[in-house]
């Protein structure tokens, strides 16, 4: 098997995770419902550009941190957001771990 081979099977087995079944089930659900899809994605949308800013050296004003704060503890309370977003770091984590795992492999290639 090479390793492009290795990479779809990768590739299917994070697909067939419980967590991805969730989210696609979570997402599918919170888009029968406009004003909580327009809600997430907003705020999703607002934090891409604070983590975008970030990226280009950008503080983050307290007035902009305040804003987050207050949009994430509204969000939260809506019990579809949370969900999807609580499934998101549930996938953050097998994806960190992936990524872990991979700059070990790498590690020799790196390092002198």
């Amino acid at each position: 098997m090479n390793f492009y081979d290795n990479i779809n099977n990768l590739v299917a087995a994070f697909k067939k995770t419980p967590e991805y079944a969730e989210y696609l089930s979570l997402k599918e659900k919170l888009r029968t419902n406009e004003e909580n899809y327009k809600m997430l994605k907003d705020f999703k949308d607002k934090q891409n550009e604070v983590q975008i800013s970030y990226l280009n050296g950008q503080e983050m004003s307290k007035e902009k941190q305040a804003e987050m704060e207050n949009l994430y503890s509204i969000v939260i309370q809506n019990e579809d957001c949370r969900k999807i977003l609580e499934c998101e770091m549930r996938i953050n984590v097998i994806l960190a771990d992936l990524q872990k795992a991979m700059g070990e492999a790498i590690e020799e290639l790196i390092k002198f």
